[in-house]
């Protein structure tokens, strides 16, 4: 669907910076700058900011997967902290908070590939902590998102 690719003098920033493959880095690899706007599946436009996705992962809503984000740098609106809904572990970190964006490939539903990547697959997050660099969901006047 979409992948946001930077210039390779970014990727070696990052690689230089530490980005941890297995676990959360340190904070100079948390989110930057701007990804653009984009629209979700119900017409909802947003800024983005840039992540890291160490590894690929289900992006999740409403208790069901709706796409697959790829490794690499890609953009997210917002984040959320979903208690009781614990992001999948990997290797030693361990997070519930929640980042909305679009996968790269949707399950063909009505999302669109849109809903929730877990924390737990970003360079720089913290074990039960937020990522830097990127804005909480409820500073967002929006709709209810629909939970992981």
């Amino acid at each position: 669907m979409r992948k946001a690719l930077l210039s390779t003098g970014v990727a070696l920033v990052l690689s230089a910076a530490g980005v941890a493959v297995g676990g959360p880095a340190s904070a100079a690899t948390d989110c930057w700058g701007s990804g653009g706007a984009h629209t979700d599946y119900l017409g909802n436009t947003y800024g983005t900011a840039y992540c890291n996705a160490y590894t690929s992962g289900s992006v999740r809503a409403s208790g069901a997967t709706r796409g697959t984000l790829y490794a690499g740098n890609s953009w997210f609106v917002c984040q959320e902290k979903w208690v009781g809904y614990n992001n999948p572990q990997v290797g030693s970190a361990v997070n519930d908070w929640w980042l909305y964006t679009q996968a790269d490939t949707s399950t063909g539903d009505g999302y669109h590939g849109w809903g929730w990547f877990p924390a737990t697959k970003i360079s720089g997050g913290r074990n039960w902590g937020k990522v830097s660099g990127l804005r909480e969901c409820g500073d967002i006047p929006i709709f209810a998102f629909p939970a992981p």
